[in-house]
């Protein structure tokens, strides 16, 4: 089963407050229901059956305006990734899974309004994914992983392990543009 975060700031919301209870529910079954990159198989009959409601597609989609897009046979909400995930420039493997969902559906284009610059770095770690794997498999035999099990201290680790590698990234270029220059 899959957890996810939840707004509790919602119930200031005035979007989420003008809606009828039959919507507030379709909403949080949408969040719920959704994979990991925001992408729900499109399916009124079940919404209408788990939600114990009678709407029909056109009016969901006028309700849901710009927070639900229809794309192909599937509702995709953008800003559930903005929520769920700071940013998409990360190598965990649930983030790398979300990017090939997105990529698979084609949504990166999407992705650019609600994660602004970060679309970027998702198209070069794209580009960059086998130069990226061929020096991962070699630095994982000598590095030690940055993450210690130790929830508290994981965004300092984090950082710290962020920081030696952007080090290491801006040492390598300076060598490489001394050797060319």
């Amino acid at each position: 089963m899959a957890k996810r975060l939840t707004d509790t700031e919602k119930w200031n919301d005035e979007w989420y407050l003008s809606l009828s209870n039959d919507y507030r529910i379709i909403w949080q079954w949408l969040l719920d229901n959704c994979n990991h990159a925001g992408i729900c198989k499109k399916n009124i009959r079940l919404i209408n059956f788990m939600c114990n409601t009678n709407i029909s597609e056109e009016d969901l989609m006028e309700v849901m305006e710009g927070r639900v897009l229809l794309i192909k046979n599937n509702w995709f909400i953008p800003k559930f990734l903005a929520f769920q995930y700071t940013s998409l420039d990360s190598n965990r493997p649930v983030i790398i899974s979300v990017i090939k969902e997105l990529e698979k559906n084609n949504l990166i284009g999407i992705i650019q309004e609600s994660f602004g610059n970060d679309f970027v770095i998702i198209k070069e770690k794209r580009k960059d994914k086998d130069k990226d794997n061929v020096l991962n498999s070699k630095n994982e035999k000598n590095e030690k992983s940055w993450f210690s099990g130790n929830f508290a201290a994981q965004g300092e680790e984090l950082a710290a392990y962020r920081f030696q590698r952007n080090k290491e990234a801006q040492r390598k270029r300076s060598e490489n543009s001394e050797g060319e220059g």
